[in-house]
């Protein structure tokens, strides 16, 4: 017992140095990529090849295809012996929160490649690796974003569990089931139940792929903003003189880190790019599934009231609401930082900063020339969309809850 306990802390010391202490070579995505393998998002390995592990992985993952079948076939007999009532909307509610979890699964296999790409990208952190600030922040980023991951998983893994304790296993429509009657003990219920629970943890997994990126783009471009905003720094102060030699290396000076800076701008915008591909249709499956499930739990809410059965529902309504905030704060976040790059450049006193003698005329138009593209590209809508459903936003946030809204009203209609 006495050697047990220092192996326990010295196993405890290892997982929590490998993923929440930060260093220079850490991946951000260690702890998501681990969570997504066990919970069968997608098999993270560097080796190609098949292995006894991936296979019985896939086998595995095999098992939750099974389960969604089940309820497909539950839900088609269900309309075949159609009895409107709590069960109904359960099971249908039940279907919709699979197939979101299943549709959500197979976009994020198919595009895994360029999710990787894009992990890869982000560890990249060679810019302004030197700067103590920039380090803070991404050390400050990538313990928040694996806490963040930790109190979420943790938070739908402790709801799941009590949807299993309290529907799962009590409600026949949750059990397996051939021809309407229970198939099997409750070994066999308790296994079915747990798979379905799984489904829960997922759908939202599914969606922390796509914060933790955004996540990564906000900071990369807030300090890009900074470094813009530094610029102004390395400029010649006002009433300074400077001789021919000076202003050479002035100018060569300015137009190298204009360079560097304008560089890193332009990778984040075409990795914006990339990432936006693949983004709207996870968006457009976020948008049209979520105010469905919410109008779903709702209304099973109206019908039971609010009890220990009822809260599972409310839980993880608020789980969709928080995915779809969450969301749009973060790309509104990004389309107000670039255009702050923008604005940084623009409040600029280039007219008294930016003086210049004939000799370096040239220079001066070339630097002034870039700094207008600049500008204007910053200006720019970085573009984020619902498929071709307009484009993510605080306003587009609000337009969901108020089409939940509408369509709690509509079901509530079938009450009476």
């Amino acid at each position: 017992m006495v050697r047990s306990q220092p192996f326990r802390l010295s196993l405890v010391r290892k997982y929590w140095d490998k993923y929440f202490t930060f260093t220079d070579t850490v991946d951000y995505f260690n702890l998501l990529n681990t969570f997504g393998t066990l919970f069968a998002l997608h098999y993270h390995t560097r080796q190609p090849r098949w292995t006894v592990k991936k296979l019985l992985w896939t086998v595995y993952r095999t098992l939750y295809l099974l389960s969604y079948l089940s309820y497909c076939y539950k839900v088609y007999w269900l309309f075949s012996h159609w009895q409107y009532s709590t069960a109904a909307a359960n099971l249908l509610g039940a279907l919709g929160l699979c197939s979101g979890a299943l549709l959500r699964l197979l976009l994020i296999e198919q595009n895994y490649p360029t999710v990787h790409r894009l992990q890869q990208f982000l560890n990249d952190r060679t810019y302004l690796h030197d700067d103590p600030r920039a380090r803070t922040e991404r050390s400050k980023l990538y313990r928040h974003n694996n806490r963040f991951l930790v109190v979420l998983i943790s938070a739908i893994s402790v709801e799941s569990l009590c949807f299993l304790a309290r529907l799962l296993l009590t409600r026949p429509e949750f059990m397996l089931q051939y021809g309407g009657a229970v198939l099997g003990g409750p070994p066999v219920q308790l296994a079915y139940g747990m798979v379905t629970a799984c489904w829960g943890i997922i759908y939202v997994l599914s969606f922390i792929v796509f914060y933790t990126l955004l996540a990564g783009f906000r900071l990369e471009m807030q300090l890009l903003a900074r470094s813009f905003q530094q610029l102004e720094e390395t400029l010649v102060p006002a009433g300074v003189g400077m001789d021919d030699q000076d202003e050479w290396e002035y100018w060569d000076n300015l137009q190298q880190r204009l360079t560097h800076r304008i560089k890193r701008h332009v990778e984040l915008l075409e990795n914006l790019r990339i990432f936006r591909s693949i983004v709207a249709p996870f968006a457009f499956l976020q948008y049209y599934s979520t105010f469905g499930l919410i109008a779903d739990s709702f209304f099973v809410v109206s019908f039971e009231g609010f009890t220990g059965y009822s809260m599972a529902y409310v839980l993880f309504a608020s789980f969709l609401i928080l995915e779809s905030l969450l969301l749009c704060r973060g790309v509104e976040d990004l389309n107000d930082l670039n255009r702050q790059i923008g604005t940084i450049l623009y409040n600029f006193d280039w007219p008294r900063l930016l003086r210049f003698s004939i000799h370096y005329r040239r220079q001066y138009f070339s630097v002034r020339r870039t700094i207008l593209l600049v500008i204007l590209q910053s200006q720019q809508s970085l573009r984020f969309s619902y498929g071709a459903h307009g484009e993510i936003s605080m306003h587009s946030f609000a337009e969901l809850m108020q089409k939940s809204y509408s369509m709690l009203t509509f079901m509530l209609q079938f009450q009476n």
